[in-house]
């Protein structure tokens, strides 16, 4: 059982958490989720300490020299698993593993017979195992049944309530404040009745009644509306208008055509790739751990360095000096206003006077914001991103999502979180047997009318790119386009 009262959990004096309470007496799956910094890692360490036969397995793992990520991720949930413990604690258990050992990881949590709490920011993942999800809101932990879906159904809902009753509260103030107003005028007019002869003290007996009484109607709504149960207005998150001179420079024009074979050294991993970049496309590459998704993608940024302003993020990334501050790292490069730059801080949960922070004393996940949100603003042709949400809480995810979506440049992203990528690209390249073939179902599924539009979109480009010279890449992308064409007629029909 794990059993959790009245629980404050304090940094530096100053309150992290409170837990009211939790229970939790059977077997499930629960989904921790919270800001980075919240507390998320801090209660699994809590519950570490003060329950019985719990295994934990933490995010940041000791990397053996010959192992990847991956690898290193796998190895350490392997061990934690074969604990069969009452309690399994999993601190962001998919950073690093490819769609294969996702899976797996979801099968085996499913048939886990204990209790187990995962904090993840995989949306996708999060609603394949979670039977209930817990939530850090301004520093106090709410507890929400069904999954991450489910959740975020509860949320709309409870945000649409919210904003009903905030337009009722402001509309019942305003018809009060109206009513206060127009008492006061007629209580100001009452004793100046035009025509009456009100002698020497210039008021009647009848109009200073009329007085009294309007000022004390008055007064009782002005106790009416002091009383009023007051409704904070819920907070309406500012658009971010990017804007671009690569649009109108290149307009759809093909920017990346990459037809070279990608290996290390004498090893080959893939042979003859054929990838293809129109300015502003959003464009996602995924693969097996090993299969070479992040040596292409170096290639392809040492092809064009010189021929396109690439930004370029990966999780080793360095160049914020450490003295500066978050606002004046970003500003350096950047190509829009402190305003805006400071919104788009917001949205990943650096706001007010965070983003005047020294680098050198935030952590490790505000930096890989800092560092995205330095790359959003700077003047890029391209943006390319390595695994850009690990490390990154499930709001900034969705939040880097938007922007990306709305971003007017082209954008070429490696992500293992299926629902980021579904939901940030329009097409999608995948590494399998040292091959390199676009993902022809990724692309608007509701109507084949508008698939089937697509494909002679992509027919007609390729037709374009093949009038500057064919070349064997190009002739096998038409005749998958053609194949693609022929089945959706024919799903038509």
């Amino acid at each position: 059982m794990l059993e959790i009262n009245n629980l404050t959990l304090e940094v530096e004096g100053e309150q992290l958490l409170h837990v009211d309470q939790a229970r939790v007496a059977t077997p499930t799956i629960i989904g921790l989720i919270g800001d980075n910094g919240s507390g998320k890692t801090t209660l699994l360490r809590h519950i570490l300490e003060t329950h019985d036969n719990v295994t934990y397995v933490p995010q940041i793992k000791e990397r053996e020299a010959t192992k990847s990520g991956g690898e290193t991720t796998k190895q350490y949930l392997l061990d934690g698993l074969k604990q069969y413990s009452q309690i399994l604690l999993l601190d962001e258990p998919t950073t690093h593993l490819d769609e294969n050992n996702i899976k797996w990881l979801t099968g085996k949590l499913k048939r886990y017979d204990g209790i187990a709490i995962v904090i993840s920011h995989d949306r996708h993942f999060l609603d394949q195992i979670a039977r209930e999800i817990w939530s850090i809101e301004q520093k106090t932990l709410f507890k929400y049944p069904g999954n991450y879906t489910k959740f975020k159904q509860i949320q709309e809902e409870k945000l649409k309530r919210q904003q009903e009753e905030y337009r009722q509260y402001v509309n019942e103030k305003k018809a009060i404040e109206n009513k206060i107003k127009r008492k006061n005028d007629q209580a100001a007019r009452a004793n100046v009745a035009e025509g009456v002869d009100h002698g020497d003290s210039g008021s009647s007996p009848y109009f200073n009644r009329l007085q009294k009484k309007l000022h004390s109607t008055s007064k009782a709504m002005a106790s009416r509306l002091d009383h009023l149960d007051e409704k904070e207005k819920p907070v309406e998150e500012k658009e971010i208008l990017f804007h671009s001179a690569t649009e109108n420079k290149y307009g759809h024009k093909m920017i990346i055509r990459f037809e070279d074979s990608v290996g290390i050294g004498d090893r080959t991993l893939i042979q003859n790739a054929g990838l293809y970049i129109r300015n502003g496309e959003k464009v996602a590459i995924s693969g097996p751990n090993g299969s070479g998704k992040t040596t292409l993608i170096n290639q392809i940024c040492a092809k064009y360095e010189r021929q396109l302003t690439i930004g370029y993020f990966h999780q080793n990334l360095e160049g914020l000096d450490e003295e500066w501050t978050i606002l004046e790292n970003v500003m350096e490069t950047a190509i829009y206003d402190e305003t805006t730059v400071r919104i788009i801080l917001g949205r990943l949960s650096i706001r007010r006077n965070d983003v005047h922070k020294p680098v050198r004393l935030i952590s490790g996940g505000e930096r890989i914001k800092v560092q995205l949100v330095k790359i959003l603003v700077m003047d890029a042709d391209i943006l390319v991103l390595d695994e850009p949400t690990n490390y990154l809480d499930v709001s900034s995810v969705e939040a880097l999502e938007s922007m990306i979506v709305n971003y007017p440049n082209a954008v070429l992203t490696i992500s293992h979180d299926r629902r980021f990528k579904e939901n940030v690209s329009d097409k999608e390249y995948v590494i399998k047997d040292k091959g390199l073939k676009e993902n022809m179902t990724v692309r608007s599924r509701d109507e084949t009318n508008e698939a089937l539009m697509v494909v002679e979109n992509k027919i007609s480009q390729v037709l374009s790119d093949m009038a500057d010279g064919s070349t064997e890449a190009l002739d096998k992308t038409f005749k998958e386009l053609l194949e693609e064409k022929k089945r959706l007629v024919s799903q038509k029909k």
